[in-house]
């Protein structure tokens, strides 16, 4: 498993953006790390606890950044955005049923880590050229 770690590829040159892109990157960098330590239970736990708040915050910004902007592929970025809520809700609702364990963490690491990469890197960049009042 390699490190999650940001690198310049993925700034759209809007610094609130980037900055929380950041943070989820760090945040999900730990659970990579924990993974390594065997504690992963704990660390997926904390991460998804992280999330709650982390998406509202995020995709309410972005959303209010695209509106602003009149963004033409608003909807459709609206609805990556209900995906992923929904792969979280799930998420938690697997944690809260079994209680988690390695193999949720192991496996929710990954596709977070995937969902992010293809997020930001494609559907993100696509609103990039759009923002000029922000």
């Amino acid at each position: 498993m390699e490190r999650f770690q940001w690198t310049d590829q993925y700034n759209t040159g809007i610094l609130t953006i980037d900055m929380q892109h950041k943070e989820l990157f760090r945040r999900i960098d730990n659970l990579t790390l924990a993974l390594y330590d065997g504690e992963g239970k704990p660390a997926l736990k904390t991460l998804l606890g992280f999330l709650d708040s982390y998406i509202i915050e995020h995709f309410r910004t972005e959303e209010e950044y695209m509106k602003k902007n009149s963004y033409p592929g608003f909807e459709k970025h609206l609805e990556k955005h209900h995906t992923f809520r929904k792969l979280l809700a799930d998420v938690e609702q697997e944690f809260n049923d079994k209680g988690g364990d390695t193999y949720l963490a192991i496996r929710f690491e990954k596709e977070i880590r995937k969902w992010w990469e293809n997020h930001i890197l494609q559907t993100d960049m696509q609103y990039v050229p759009y923002m000029k009042n922000i």
